[in-house]
Order: structure tokens, then C-alpha cells, then sequence
């Protein structure tokens, strides 16, 4: 029997104990790019704005100690740790500014 061309198929159990045919092939119609544009966060963790406009968290740490740019910590009422987020705007505002 030839494989060429075919594709094997055979059932196959998930945990939720559901079956799924290992092989089967799907087709989707093709996603057009939207006209509005980019949505952008209104907030970003550090690791994110590092990612997302090459800044390093010592400097990005300096810039808000400095008030270059704007950012809050959440944390839970007594807790030492907690989540800081940095103001999306505000990165891309301070790196407008340094254009000028």
C-alpha cells in the first residue's frame, strides 16, 4: 500500500477521554490584516518592554526612578513582592522625545 499522497489516519483518546483523528487535515479561509491597525497594551511588564523596544530593565528601572516614564507596582495589601507594569505610552513618548 502506498503513502504517497495519503495521509494515515487513526483514532486516537485525549484525557477528557474525548477522540480526535491523529492525521486529518483542516483548511481555514485566509486571515486578512485588519485596517484599524496595532492595538497596543496600555501596560507592559519589564521583560515585555524590554522585548519590545530593547531597553534593559537596569535602565528601564533608572528611567522610572528618574520620572522619565510612567509605571505601578501591584501587590497585595502586607506583601513584600509584587507585579510591576510600565506605561506603554509613556516608553514610546520618552523615545520620541530623545528623537528630538
Amino acid at each position: 500500500m502506498s503513502r504517497e499522497g495519503s495521509i494515515a489516519t487513526r483514532v486516537m483518546d485525549t484525557p477528557n477521554n474525548t477522540k480526535r483523528t491523529a492525521g486529518a487535515q483542516f483548511t481555514a479561509a485566509p486571515i486578512e490584516p485588519s485596517t484599524s491597525g496595532s492595538i497596543a497594551p496600555e501596560f507592559v511588564r519589564v521583560p515585555d518592554c524590554e522585548r519590545l523596544f530593547g531597553l534593559k530593565r537596569g535602565l528601564l528601572y533608572a528611567l522610572i526612578n528618574d520620572g522619565a516614564i510612567k509605571s505601578v507596582c501591584l501587590r497585595k495589601p502586607g506583601a513584600r513582592t509584587g507585579v510591576r507594569l510600565v506605561s506603554y505610552q509613556s516608553v514610546r513618548d520618552y523615545l520620541n522625545r530623545q528623537l528630538t
